[in-house]
């Protein structure tokens, strides 16, 4: 066998360009001597060869059996880069073995070799002191290439198995109820420790996300959540220069932050995929259930009603507001402050029929005064929906807000194994995904019965506060829109929007000046512009006609006699 640290025949020594390429499948292995090694080896057997060496190529943590390194990593920008002529002819690649460059199937291997060889590439390993170019190939050669092929193949699908079949017993632990740390690849908030090894819950961070959350229910986006904590100061979890938007909304959709973890494979070359049910009390929680389903609701509010960027939610009643003439929606036009020549100062937005702007057949030309109808929708609307929303928080009402969301939580995943029961049933004509179907129906219909009565019994205990109580708050929640801090204002008007949208479904605007809010059950709400006042007025009633007697109704009214028309518009005394 001819000596590997010699020059090789019917190879030019001098003055070759040599391109040196590193790969391994792990990011364990990077963190080993496999860089050091391949490095080292790679570099004296250029340089005992007399290559001159022009590029070192990485690629960390890919896997060759699937050939994704030779599309998505350095191997494959180098293969690019020489089709697209930026190397020259006969230039090297030099890798420690063959199995770098690939272990895919034997054909598939031959084949890329043939290929990169006729671009002009001639590939060296330093195992063996092989060299293969375009011309070269003889038999000996081919049967070479084939074998060693062959063996890094088998020999990465065994592997595959080995560690397959080893994750699957630990899947099947989990399912079975046993207690143990899967994977030392954990959320950002926690941390393993101690032997056997065991979760602990990195405390600070774990207010962190606490508070993700909490801003989350008070309104603010992952945009705007990701720029406190920046201009807080507070340290992102991880390697990241600072907190993103990504890594926000990865938070608030992970299952993690109850303590649930969904086992999951990721075959080689494949998406990620779950498997099995999902594990409960894998990792300690760090947020209740209840606060989880107050955020949940609150990012599905923003998702139907945010304005467009830079808005700062200028129109509350987006998605909600439509033609009394034609049915189609009002456009909100935003024309900003006007300063009159007596000096005072009118807002300029406005609410106006889409059709007839458009020129789509409405002849309504009414412009609703935006900041005026807000002010005099909000009156019935922002009573009614906080009424209930916003009760001061309990230790019973926040136990039934935990138990009614971890009961919604079992129902959704009942629901989801009686689907899947269903189709196998369906697919298969078994009996027995037809029993598990019909056990997971009747506990998804005992859940049903225990989530209503969870909901009654939290719309008895929010109506213990009192009338005075609930008045406060909502005049200091509407005193919050005209707050001078920006952050305060739009925190507000979060808060309202949610509100809103969860009661009303549907404001007709009737020119010239009759506004009617329909909203949830069987009331509606009914606007209308007083000349002599110089403001809104407003009545509820049901939507048959009858009038509806709200239960803190003459509380607010008498609070609202001593106040002035301007502070009725505010909400401030």
């Amino acid at each position: 066998m001819a000596d590997p640290w010699q020059p090789s025949k019917g190879i030019p020594s001098a003055a070759m360009d040599c391109v040196i390429y590193m790969r391994w499948s792990s990011a364990e292995q990077g963190k080993g001597s496999t860089l050091e090694r391949q490095t080292r080896d790679c570099r004296e057997y250029a340089a005992a060869q007399g290559w001159n060496v022009i590029d070192e190529l990485v690629d960390d943590g890919i896997s060759a059996y699937k050939g994704e390194h030779a599309n998505t990593g350095r191997l494959g920008d180098f293969v690019r880069a020489v089709e697209a002529g930026e190397y020259p002819e006969g230039v090297i690649l030099l890798c420690e073995k063959l199995d770098r460059l690939s272990r895919q199937a034997p054909s598939r291997v031959f084949l890329w070799m043939i290929q990169l060889t006729e671009a002009g590439v001639v590939i060296a390993t330093v195992d063996g002191g092989r060299q293969y170019s375009n011309g070269q190939f003889d038999m000996a050669a081919i049967i070479e290439v084939v074998v060693k092929a062959q063996l890094s193949h088998e020999e990465s699908e065994k592997k595959s198995q080995r560690l397959a079949a080893a994750w699957e017993a630990k899947r099947r632990r989990l399912q079975a109820g046993e207690t143990f740390v899967m994977s030392r690849r954990i959320p950002g908030w926690l941390r393993v420790e101690g032997t056997p090894p065991r979760f602990a819950i990195d405390e600070a961070r774990a207010a962190i996300v606490r508070r993700i959350f909490e801003e989350t229910v008070s309104g603010y986006g992952k945009h705007h959540i990701a720029r406190n904590l920046n201009r807080d100061g507070i340290p992102p979890f991880g390697r990241a220069d600072g907190w993103h938007s990504s890594y926000i909304q990865k938070i608030l959709k992970s299952i993690a932050v109850l303590g649930e973890f969904q086992p999951s494979r990721k075959p080689r070359g494949s998406p990620r995929e779950a498997v099995g049910d999902v594990i409960r009390g894998y990792y300690p929680p760090v947020i209740d259930a209840a606060l989880h389903r107050r955020a949940m609701a609150a990012m599905a509010d923003r998702s139907r009603k945010t304005a467009g960027r830079g808005r700062r939610l200028v129109n509350l009643f987006s998605g909600l507001a439509f033609c009394g003439v034609c049915g189609s929606k009002m456009t909100f036009r935003g024309k900003g402050s006007k300063l009159r020549a007596d000096g005072t100062v009118v807002s300029e937005d406005y609410l106006i029929c889409d059709s007839y702007q458009r020129g789509r057949g409405c002849d309504s030309g009414t412009h609703f005064n935006y900041r005026l109808w807000e002010d005099g929708i909000l009156g019935p609307s922002i009573c009614e929906a906080l009424w209930e929303r916003q009760t001061a928080p309990t230790a019973e009402v926040n136990e039934l807000e935990i138990a009614l969301a971890e009961a919604e939580r079992e129902q959704q995943a009942t629901r989801s194994k009686a689907a899947l029961a269903l189709d196998l049933a369906l697919e298969t004509n078994r009996q027995e995904p037809r029993s598990a179907w019909m056990a997971l129906v009747a506990e998804a219909d005992l859940l049903d019965a225990r989530i209503g009565s969870l909901r009654d019994r939290l719309t008895i205990l929010r109506g213990q506060v009192t009338p005075e109580e609930n008045i406060e708050r909502i005049t200091s929640l509407q005193d919050a829109l005209q707050d001078d801090d920006e952050d305060v204002r739009f925190e507000a008007r979060s808060k309202i929007m949610a509100a809103l949208h969860n009661l009303i479904t549907r404001v007709t605007f009737h020119p010239p000046a009759y506004v009617v809010a329909d909203m949830i059950g069987d009331r509606e709400a009914h606007i209308e512009y007083n000349d002599l006042m110089g403001d809104t007025e407003w009545t509820m009633s049901r939507k048959d006609g009858q009038p509806f007697a709200l239960p803190w109704r003459s509380e607010l009214e008498a609070f609202r006699e001593t106040m002035t028309p301007g502070e009725r518009r505010t909400g401030t005394k």
